[in-house]
């Protein structure tokens, strides 16, 4: 079967029009492109002859987009854009083992930075790149090539890979805090003697996310007063009111690993209860067999 051949695009006219369009304005679109006004505006014609529609409206002293320019330029912005970065991954990927990674930030500070020194102590020729931001990512837009997500693992289109299953459970400071100590937890009803610290951040992502309310249901103490006690609408900072000695948190298990076994923070009763979220590993299929990308998806899942 004859395959259709791509249709060839007028590439120069098309960035001489983004250009214009921008700045509204032949003379500056041609200092941007190295070129004279008299090369910018003639490609522009070009495309409006290759498109049979006027694109600018073209006054004395400036330039108006007609709708169909406007039309044109919205979605030509994006597509600029997008082979912006195209073409700066492509650099990169012939740079010596660069690896962009976007991740959530509360496992930036927790977790990944804290761990850092020793993938670079594994893999020197690496050079790694941090970018933290809530949500997921958008590979073909955002220059990143591998990702840490928060939720339950539903990226579609994405290889996805569950590095842990978060659970939570009290953690406090070891010693005194607030003018007690941590000894005086002997039991779940001693918490009402200690200020609770309340964690916000799943609020707007799973309402049934366990709570103090559900954890001390589920210790039998559901009696402990819950309604006082400083609100954070970031886990990571709750925990760290907890290792300043504010208050007892509900903390995340995972995340706060590297608090526990630097002592920072203790867990005074063994009940956790599950998340119902975790972190996941997420990159395009496409990446599978990239050094960089399987160096560091192994480390990782070796790490805890």
């Amino acid at each position: 079967m004859h395959k259709m051949s791509r249709r060839i695009y007028p590439l120069n006219s098309l960035r001489a029009f983004e250009a214009s369009a921008r700045h509204m304005s032949f003379v500056k679109a041609a200092e941007e492109l190295h070129v004279t006004p008299a090369a910018v505006s003639h490609q522009v014609k070009r495309l409006e002859e290759y498109l049979s529609t006027r694109l600018f409206r073209r006054l004395p002293h400036n330039l108006l987009l007609e709708e169909r320019g406007k039309t044109l330029m919205s979605e030509l912005r994006e597509v600029f854009l997008r082979l912006d970065k195209t073409i700066d991954r492509a650099l990169a990927s012939n740079s010596q083992g660069t690896l962009t990674i976007n991740t959530d930030p509360m496992f930036a500070v927790k977790l990944l930075v804290p761990w850092l020194y020793k993938f670079n102590a594994l893999y020197p020729d690496i050079n790694v790149r941090i970018s933290s931001s809530f949500g997921e990512v958008d590979f073909q837009r955002d220059d990143f090539d591998i990702a840490i997500l928060f939720g339950r693992g539903k990226y579609p289109g994405l290889k996805t890979i569950k590095l842990f299953e978060e659970s939570v459970t009290p953690m406090c400071k070891p010693s005194s805090f607030n003018g007690k100590s941590a000894a005086l937890l002997k039991n779940p009803e001693d918490l009402s003697n200690h200020i609770l610290l309340h964690d916000n951040s799943l609020s707007k992502i799973d309402s049934s996310a366990p709570n103090w309310n559900s954890w001390l249901k589920a210790a039998g103490a559901d009696y402990v007063d819950t309604s006082f006690g400083p609100h954070f609408n970031q886990h990571d900072h709750a925990l760290q009111a907890a290792i300043d000695g504010t208050g007892v948190v509900l903390g995340w298990r995972c995340l706060a690993a590297n608090d526990i076994t630097a002592g920072r923070l203790i867990e005074p009763f063994d009940l956790a209860l599950p998340l119902g979220l975790s972190f996941y590993l997420v990159y395009p299929e496409a990446y599978e067999n990239r050094p960089e990308i399987k160096a560091f998806r192994d480390w990782l899942m070796e790490e805890p």
